[in-house]
């Protein structure tokens, strides 16, 4: 019998261990059944009126015949039925970004009237002489909303890490046209993505917003308003390969079987590259066992797949595939070998993985050997071999069961030490991966350790530089759709803090064939605790043919991954410069944001199961990041500028 839990089919003892492992770490209040709301909540609060931060961000840029149109930049969210003040006016929208970088800002329109068929266009932004940046540069997506009735963490102990509250927020992002109903919060998220070849230098074009002219609407007033946009292309770029070394779970099979196409994949695997993340699955390689028990691979379509990353959308790692959970036998690379004992039932295209004692099992030697070696030969061919990772298996330090006289570490990880040494005979040169915190008994045989615990981070990190091992870890925590926008943009910055390579998103399509319904998860147990949004980033968006919408949550995570790149760009820009430059203020002020800097975005981590013993504030608004990438960019751009 297997239940789902963080989005993962598991056997009944774990789901059931799962609950009382998060009962007995404070997450779940099994007692309170009740309307506990855990967080910063407002309660009492109008709900018209938004967050005074929201205000700050928000510029009034069109005041017209009974609506009116605010930018908001940087990015905040406004509920549908909050009103921004009038108090800031600006007469145009503008915005700073680096070469290569994509970055959003919002309109909303709000109307005393109905407005039909609302879009939002541009022109093309040109600079003085010859250069211009095309409209197709500029994107413009609808926000939808999502009606959030309980706030995140009703009917769990431990307090969210960020605002929560009840209400419409916005977040699918879908193409088209929009209708504004009368006092009610229209929403576009305009992104504008610098090519990498731009020049630096201040571009200026216009944003128009049309509606349909009505019978009734006055002759001499206009159904478009236009606003000035202005960007400041810095004289740097980011990294054509990102350095963070993301992996965002995505599960083909949880769409639709008419968006189980090529096309949607290939466009959202453009879409997760674009986002600086790692896609698992890919296409999966054909495998077929021969009644003779001989085994043939057909990795010709996951070739193709994997050669599209690499090579056109720069993408710096994948995961070898080696699990199905389905019967179909579709391969995907993060998740693999069971707990012990579950493993000893595990079977892979028939063959028993190990025995009671751990050892690998012969079987399962002869057929899973006979995949590692055609698929470490590929690697070799196409010079991928130092690129790929191979998943041991996940979180062995496990509280997930209940069966704790078998399933503990200590067998986990003699499972592991066995199936690496296999692995290491059979295909020698893949690198090893483990949601995990490094542990004596796994010594030389984790490259990759993606963190459960941010308190080991140091340690992992030490242990990294010395051995040439990976660190990356795992939040379930900052992506609530109740949160503030800051809260999927921290991501980047807690990277940086820990020291860590970037981060796993466990899922990304977790519920999106129910999204209509409400992208609700509540935890299957007794009491039933409520999160918004997690394990699911993306919609359906019902235009045209069908497609798939990112949300909200899945750009600010972008942003959070381009402000790493900042804060890597500026410590390349440290290191290289000349001793005799070092102690000037630019470089003790970027040395000092480089240590202290992301300590002012986020504090007290998200997930409890990751919890760090540093429990400040994280920052709400996304204020505090773009005042520090501000600096930064400054900073790049001085540091360049100056001579010995």
């Amino acid at each position: 019998m297997r239940h789902w839990i963080f989005g993962r089919i598991v056997p009944f003892p774990i789901f059931c261990g799962a609950v009382l492992f998060f009962q007995a770490f404070g997450l779940f209040a099994i007692e309170d059944l009740g309307t506990k709301k855990a967080g910063a909540l407002r309660v009492g609060d109008d709900p018209r009126q938004p967050a005074p931060y929201i205000n700050e961000a928000a510029r009034l840029v069109v005041d017209g015949w009974r609506h009116r149109v605010w930018s908001l930049y940087p990015v905040e969210k406004v509920k549908a039925a909050e009103t921004l003040s009038i108090q800031s006016k600006g007469e145009s929208v503008g915005i700073q970004a680096a070469r290569g970088e994509a970055e959003p800002f919002v309109l909303v329109l709000r109307s005393e009237v109905p407005l039909r068929n609302v879009t939002v266009s541009c022109t093309d932004l040109r600079a003085d002489g010859q250069a211009f940046i095309g409209a197709e540069a500029v994107g413009v997506k609808r926000m939808a909303y999502v009606y959030v009735d309980e706030p995140s963490g009703t009917r769990m102990r431990a307090a969210m890490p960020y605002e929560t509250g009840v209400g419409e927020y916005p977040d699918p992002l879908l193409k088209g046209a929009g209708d504004a109903r009368p006092n009610r919060n229209l929403q576009f998220l305009v992104t504008v993505r610098v090519p990498r070849e731009a020049h630096s230098g201040n571009y200026r074009g216009s944003l128009k917003i049309e509606f349909t002219r009505e019978a009734w609407m006055p002759s001499d007033k206009p159904n478009a308003e236009v606003i000035p946009l202005e960007l400041n292309v810095r004289s740097f770029a980011l990294p054509e390969v990102s350095p963070l070394l993301n992996t965002s779970v995505f599960s083909p099979k949880r769409l639709p079987e008419w968006l189980q196409k090529g096309s949607v994949i290939e466009d959202l695997h453009q879409d997760f590259s674009a986002h600086f993340q790692t896609p698992d699955p890919l296409p999966s390689p054909i495998v077929k066992v021969a009644k003779d028990g001989v085994l043939t691979v057909d990795s010709e379509e996951w070739e193709r797949s994997a050669a599209a990353l690499f090579e056109k959308r720069k993408t710096d790692h994948l995961f070898l595939p080696v699990w199905s959970m389905v019967k179909t036998g579709e391969m995907q690379g993060l998740y693999f070998l069971w707990h012990f004992p579950a493993v000893t039932k595990q079977r892979w295209f028939g063959a028993q993985i190990c025995g009671d004692n751990g050892e690998i099992h012969p079987d399962f030697e002869a057929k899973f050997g006979a995949y590692l070696k055609h698929m470490h030969a590929v690697l070799e061919r196409r010079g991928w071999l130092d690129r790929f990772f191979v998943a041991t298996m996940d979180e062995p330090y496990t509280y997930h069961t209940s069966d704790r006289t078998q399933d503990t570490p200590a067998n986990n990880y003699r499972v592991i030490r066995k199936f690496v040494e296999f692995l290491r005979k059979t295909a020698p040169g893949l690198r090893t991966f483990a949601t995990a915190d490094p542990h004596p008994e796994l010594n030389g045989f984790i490259d990759h350790w993606c963190l459960r615990n941010l308190d080991h981070a140091s340690e992992a990190r030490e242990r990294a530089q010395k051995f040439g091992e990976v660190v990356t870890f795992c939040d379930n925590y900052r992506t609530f759709i109740d949160y503030p926008a800051v809260s999927a943009r921290s991501f980047g910055w807690l990277a940086w803090k820990f020291g860590a390579r970037g981060w796993l998103t466990y899922e990304t399509l977790g519920s999106f064939a129910e999204t209509w319904e409400g992208p609700v998860f509540v935890y299957p147990q007794f009491g039933g605790s409520t999160v918004w949004g997690m394990g699911q980033l993306f919609y359906p968006d019902p235009h045209g043919a069908g497609s798939v919408a990112p949300s909200l949550r899945w750009e600010m995570m972008r942003e959070g991954a381009e402000d790493y790149q900042y804060l890597w760009l500026l410590q390349q820009k440290l290191a290289h410069l000349p001793d005799a430059l070092k102690g000037t203020p630019d470089a003790q002020e970027a040395l000092q944001i480089l240590v202290s800097g992301a300590s002012e975005v986020v504090g007290g981590t998200g997930d409890a199961e990751i919890a760090s013993q540093d429990r400040q504030p994280n920052a709400q608004s996304n204020r505090v990041p773009m005042a520090l990438r501000k600096r930064i960019g400054d900073l790049i751009e001085k540091l360049s500028d100056q001579k010995p």
